[in-house]
């Protein structure tokens, strides 16, 4: 194993409490069994083990649970297990994804517990992996950010060392030092994509350059340089023309999602004369990174207006929006009044044929009202106004046009 390597990369991070996902294959048991033997070179105070059983295998993941508690019981590594549904990871979609999808979210709450607190979660994978990821997107077809495979070091904490090891030189690890595992019997059922890639089109490859693996490993070593340049770039286009919350036309604690990013169309712009395709490209790259994933389908540039309740954008006069992680705020906005009735009027949310006389100017329709001052779409449904029948007389955050307003 390569270890030098592996030092320089926790000291450069300061990591010293590892948790190891061992779920009792080949790879992860050996990953389990090196860095509990180099734990003093290596400069760790404290490893632990986690394992996750997804209900999926019966008979099987109990005897890989079993065989997980022995192995951390003989290297004296603390252990937790968690347990999966299996029948929730299989009632709808790819369940390959779904279990991915709820392992990792109990590695990090694990992580996350007080007799844990770990500094990294380390993974087995290892560059045969790698390479079968990058046939699986490219497969499917994919982007930049999917030619950048699996990474290495994820800004969440997720380390993999053994990204750069074939697995022959992991297996030989495993027969040097005597070490027994378990055979996980899914591996060989071709009709998981992986394993088809993995037994029937990596080994073509192969046949024909012996050297295939690395080569892929290479192309998403250079797909990830590439990729973070581009970034870099993006980035000083777009982040100067973020805006702050403090400046957006509704108060922001009234907003019907969780993450919402506003950016002057100026930035787009910008791009879009040196190629609107591009642009797009560049756009849907930098959203990424902030979580918001919007599908190829999406044309930013003809149609600033998508309605998906989970993931939104629109363009509100020189404001771009986009939003996601929907959360029920009208449902509880009013209760930012003690009160809701008054004698002068009763708070509540807009009607139809609401008329609003602003400080200064003439009255107009609340929607209208609502457009000419780059209210969004997305939130209109969710201020509170305070009115006498369908007459406004104050909407919540902005200043009132009487002065007898409601306390």
């Amino acid at each position: 194993m390569r270890q030098v390597s592996i030092l320089r990369q926790l000291q450069r991070r300061g990591w010293k409490r590892l948790l190891l996902a061992v779920s009792g294959g080949v790879d992860s048991v050996c990953l389990a069994h090196y860095f509990v033997q180099n734990q003093k070179d290596l400069g760790l105070d404290w490893i632990a083990f986690a394992h996750v059983h997804h209900g999926l295998r019966k008979e099987t993941a109990d005897r890989d649970e079993a065989f997980v508690k022995e192995l951390a019981r003989q290297l004296n590594v603390p252990l937790f297990i968690h347990h999966l549904d299996g029948e929730s990871l299989k009632a709808s979609g790819s369940v390959e994804e779904n279990a991915r999808k709820a392992r990792y979210k109990a590695f990090f709450e694990i992580a996350a517990r007080s007799n844990c607190r770990a500094d990294a979660i380390l993974t087995a994978h290892h560059a045969n992996d790698q390479a079968e990821t990058l046939l699986m997107r490219l497969r499917r077809g994919t982007s930049l950010k999917g030619l950048r495979g699996i990474q290495f070091i994820r800004n969440d904490g997720v380390y993999r060392p053994f990204l750069n090891i074939p697995r022959s030189e992991i297996e030989a690890y495993a027969v040097k030092n005597h070490l027994s595992w378990c055979e996980d019997e899914t591996n060989a059922d071709k009709a998981f994509e992986r394993n088809f890639i993995r037994h029937a089109i990596l080994p073509r490859i192969e046949a024909e350059n012996v050297q295939a693996v690395k080569q892929l490993c290479r192309i998403a070593q250079v797909g990830s340089r590439i990729y973070e340049k581009i970034l870099c770039q993006i980035e000083q286009e777009f982040e100067p023309q973020i805006v702050p919350p403090s400046l957006w036309p509704f108060p922001e604690e009234i907003a019907p999602y969780e993450h919402i990013l506003a950016l002057h169309d100026s930035a787009w712009d910008a791009l879009s004369q040196k190629s609107e395709k591009g642009a797009a490209e560049l756009l849907r790259i930098w959203l990424q990174t902030l979580g918001f994933e919007y599908p190829n389908t999406v044309d930013f540039k003809s149609n600033f207006a998508n309605r998906n309740k989970s993931l939104i954008f629109e363009k509100s006069r020189h404001i771009l929006w986009f939003c996601r992680s929907l959360q029920d705020s009208k449902a509880h906005n009013l209760y930012l009044f003690e009160k809701k009735r008054a004698p002068l009027g009763e708070w509540r949310f807009r009607l139809d044929g609401d008329v609003y006389t602003p400080p200064s100017g003439r009255s107009k329709s609340l929607k209208k009202w609502f457009e000419d001052n780059g209210v969004p779409a997305f939130v209109r449904d969710c201020f509170p106004v305070f009115s006498d029948g369908k007459q406004i007389l104050q909407i919540y955050g902005i200043p009132p046009r009487i002065k007898e307003t409601y306390e």
